[in-house]
């Protein structure tokens, strides 16, 4: 196997790979008499099925594999040999490859080599707080929602007050017809449909109770199936199967539930964990600011194949979502050629970030360890009431290792660069 290497930009590297004919025959022989070995054939003892039939079923597949396999030892031999920094794995499509009439093989690829670039300085950039305290009123409105999650339903036989829940079915009027229903649902004074009156909607539920059915005026939603009821006035016709009001919980039961002795301590418990949401939030603002101050900063000249690569993946993940929202080809044709610019920037932006990424944490020797990605995949799995080993199976069959390690990263780089700044108060 001879392989070549040339670089006719500082982003590109061509491999060119040659295997004579003897080492093709080699390794295709050899895959023909382990074919053999495991198939069996009717009329045939296991193994001893003739070598033209094995040709004639698998040749193809064991051609392909062979092909596939001398690409990736040329990929690993160029990369090693002449110190290649790929930006990712080359897509080499198999119509490429080349099988001359001697039985040798030959194949030439490309693959985009990360940028070379500088990082502007990123200890000690300055950037101002917008942290705000945490006001009595911040705390009280907290309580309020508190009490609110922690309501229990209870029967509304008097009539459902405001605040209250219903569970029963909605619909959508056009005339006499129901353009849009939905049974067995949720339904919170809260909450109006899309196109209904919020205080409208409100007044409506004020009282109901299990059995009553209201109509509230409507304007019908742009989204609807049938195309001459989008955008007209409608009815939402609420019927209701079951009315509940919801009773908050004693100050005494809300104290058990926070694990408080008095109003005082509830507050104070309040207070700290509002006051650590906010530095969170406030911490991934910072970051946010820094890094993108960062990637401004640096002046990196992108592989036009990488990006016309991202941009393609973006745009197909758009054409699925076209596909599925039933428009016809022209429509998703003329939206792709609309989003193409949009797709590009962003496809610019998340390639940059994740360039400087990578420089920065190889500058400073940020690595993420297993036990991180370990740590992770449990969390992860905490967040939604998954187990852990499931979690574990999805990400590793669907090839998400990779892309959860450039996160936790990234989370790594952001972190340094919040640690090594200079947060200013407020002026």
């Amino acid at each position: 196997m001879q392989v070549n290497v040339e670089k006719p930009s500082p982003n590109v590297a061509k491999v060119s790979l040659s295997v004579p004919a003897e080492d093709f025959q080699k390794h295709y022989k050899q895959g023909i008499q382990h074919q053999r070995g495991q198939v069996s054939m009717k009329g045939f003892r296991p193994g001893k099925a003739p070598l033209p039939m094995i040709e004639k079923q698998f040749g193809p597949e064991i051609t392909a594999n062979i092909q596939q396999h001398f690409i990736q030892q040329a990929y690993s031999q160029a990369v090693q040999e002449n110190e290649l920094k790929p930006f990712s794995h080359p897509q080499i499509n198999k119509d490429d490859a080349q099988m001359s009439d001697d039985g040798s093989f030959s194949v030439e690829f490309e693959v985009a080599l990360k940028p070379t670039f500088d990082l502007p300085d990123y200890k000690g950039l300055e950037v101002e707080s917008e942290l705000a305290p945490v006001l009595p009123v911040n705390v009280d409105s907290a309580i309020e929602e508190i009490k609110l999650q922690q309501s229990r339903p209870e029967p509304a036989s008097e009539g459902m007050e405001a605040g209250g829940m219903a569970l029963g079915d909605v619909a959508f009027l056009h005339g006499e017809t129901a353009v849009f229903e939905r049974e067995g649902i949720r339904i919170s004074d809260a909450q109006a449909p899309p196109g209904v009156d919020a205080d409208a909607f409100a007044a409506a539920l004020l009282g109901v109770k299990d059995g009553d059915v209201v109509e509230v005026p409507m304007t019908l939603p742009e989204t609807l199936e049938q195309e001459d009821a989008r955008g007209a006035e409608g009815i939402c016709r609420v019927t209701v199967k079951q009315a509940y009001n919801m009773i908050p919980p004693t100050e005494e039961e809300l104290y058990g539930m926070l694990q408080v002795e008095d109003e005082a301590s509830l507050k104070a418990k309040v207070h700290e964990k509002l006051t650590e949401n906010a530095q969170t939030q406030e911490n991934g603002r910072i970051e946010t600011v820094l890094l993108q101050r960062l990637m401004d900063q640096t002046d990196i000249e992108l592989p036009e194949t990488m990006l016309e690569d991202q941009t393609n993946q973006r745009l197909n993940a758009l054409h699925g979502q076209l596909q599925e929202q039933g428009l016809e080809h022209d429509a998703i044709h003329a939206q792709m050629e609309q989003q193409r610019p949009v797709a590009r920037e962003e496809s610019e932006k998340g390639l940059k970030a994740l360039l400087v990424v990578e420089q920065l944490a190889e500058t400073e020797d940020l690595q993420v360890r297993a036990e991180e990605m370990e740590a992770e995949l449990e969390s992860i799995a905490m967040r939604n009431g998954a187990d852990v080993d499931e979690v574990k199976k999805y990400y590793s069959e669907n090839n998400m290792h990779q892309q959860l390690g450039i996160e936790l990263l990234e989370r790594k780089v952001r972190e340094f660069l919040r640690e090594n700044a200079t947060v200013k108060e407020p002026s």
